[in-house]
């Protein structure tokens, strides 16, 4: 059913490339059917989506509508995440074709993008689709026995880690970070609330100790009940807390020492390039000859423990120096403020560091040549950036409780990217495991 473009009179279209192995490609089809392949099928447009087995699309203008035709491509030609042959394709939708994610530009002029599509582009990951907050924390207020919490940690086991056949591959529905999150936060409070009582010292390491950590550590069981293939165990992730949050922390002190030039230019915001790029090297060090671990969902809980331990020691440090400079509720205070924050910061910085480069290692061993990789530098320099904008000493409007505007915004920037690669993790899944039945269907229809 042919819909007319929305902005179109003229029969020129751009066909671009917004995320995946052709990113930033345009391939202009006007008057003529342009055959878009592999070099060796035809002498066509050629992309890296397709190999020369897998054929080509056709694309064409009929009636000032782009068509697209995938019948001679054994790639499925989806749109919209629906598999078509023959379709229309308009300015709103979305075309998937091996790892590439495209859309069209109608008119001479593509330069008018929306900022979702700016964004989409710079950052090379798709936009989210069949995603709804409410689903993924519909579980968090039902009722969960003992016996379901401790199933849930138990998992990266030799005896409880799934087949891919066996894996559910939609939006996962964590629940155990929220109970952990509140049972946290009501030590703390009888912590603190014992201090005022008996005024004793004693108590204060430990509330430092559960001040510190306490939502850190619920972040990181969100990412780890996230983790869709199951494969990392809770020992796995702890180890990656403690070892990696020390180690990250004393790389980064390493670099301050020797880097000393970027805080004389750059101040607070320094910080964002030195710490991010200690906190992603303990992690490739740690985790990136572990072949086993190949998803793009392993990268992200790496990340993300990695990121807890380096926040969390870091969390502890300020608030031991401000109770030493200006008393117990300074260093409480602290605490508090840090705590709140803590969703937005290290973790998800350093989660989605690593799992974008874990979405250009795959099952390889790590290498440096994997830094060089677009797809990877463009989500760590976002990465980076988020970072120094966060320390930069400015802000936008003072807020109540999270104080500057800024770091809501930040905040928000940093889980819609976290997101996007949780969807890319999801679709590297499902594809594996499509690639994982297609031998049995082929088997069973006598195709050889």
């Amino acid at each position: 059913m042919p819909v007319a473009p929305s902005p179109a009179h003229s029969t020129k279209v751009i066909l671009e490339c917004i995320a995946g192995t052709d990113l930033s490609r345009k391939i202009l089809i006007a008057d003529q059917p342009v055959f878009i392949g592999h070099a060796a099928n035809h002498p066509g447009v050629v992309i890296e989506a397709l190999s020369s087995e897998e054929g080509h699309i056709i694309a064409k203008v009929t009636d000032n509508v782009l068509i697209l035709e995938g019948a001679a491509c054994l790639v499925p030609l989806i749109i919209n995440n629906v598999t078509v042959s023959v379709s229309p394709f308009r300015e709103k939708d979305i075309l998937r074709l091996g790892n590439s994610i495209w859309r069209a530009h109608y008119g001479s002029d593509p330069s008018s993008i929306s900022l979702k599509e700016g964004f989409t582009s710079l950052i090379g990951l798709e936009e989210l689709t069949d995603f709804k907050l409410s689903h993924i924390f519909s579980e968090v207020f039902k009722k969960h026995s003992s016996d379901e919490m401790e199933e849930q940690l138990i998992t990266g086991t030799a005896r409880h880690t799934p087949s891919l056949a066996e894996l559910e591959l939609g939006w996962a529905r964590p629940w155990l970070f929220a109970r952990l999150l509140a049972a946290s936060a009501v030590l703390a409070f009888i912590l603190y609330e014992a201090f005022e009582l008996f005024n004793n010292v004693n108590l204060i390491p430990g509330l430092i100790f559960i001040g510190s950590f306490a939502v850190p550590v619920s972040t990181l069981l969100f990412f780890l009940e996230m983790n869709a293939p199951r494969n990392v165990s809770i020992f796995k992730v702890m180890q990656l807390l403690f070892v990696g949050g020390v180690a990250s922390l004393i790389v980064a002190l390493i670099f301050f020492s020797r880097l000393d030039f970027f805080t004389t230019f750059l101040g607070a915001s320094a910080a964002g390039i030195i710490e991010e790029t200690a906190k992603l090297l303990i992690v490739a060090l740690l985790m990136g000859q572990a072949q086993r671990y190949k998803w793009i969902l392993n990268g992200l809980l790496f990340g993300a423990a990695v990121g807890t331990g380096f926040g969390a020691f870091e969390s502890a440090g300020y608030s031991f120096r401000a109770m030493l400079g200006s008393g117990v509720d300074a260093g409480v205070a602290s605490i508090m403020l840090r705590a709140l924050l803590a969703p937005f910061m290290h973790i998800v910085w350093t989660a989605n560091s690593a799992a974008a480069l874990w979405l250009v290692k795959g099952d390889r061993p790590f290498s440096w040549e994997m830094l060089k990789e677009p797809a990877f530098l463009r989500i760590f320099i976002a990465m980076v950036l988020i970072h120094m904008i966060w320390n930069a000493p400015f802000s936008l409007l003072q807020l109540p409780i999270v104080l500057d505007l800024k770091f809501v915004i930040l905040g928000v920037l940093d889980w819609v990217i976290c997101f996007r690669l949780v969807q890319a993790g999801l679709r590297q899944l499902n594809k594996a495991r499509r690639e994982l039945e297609l031998p049995a269907i082929t088997g069973e229809s006598g195709v050889s």
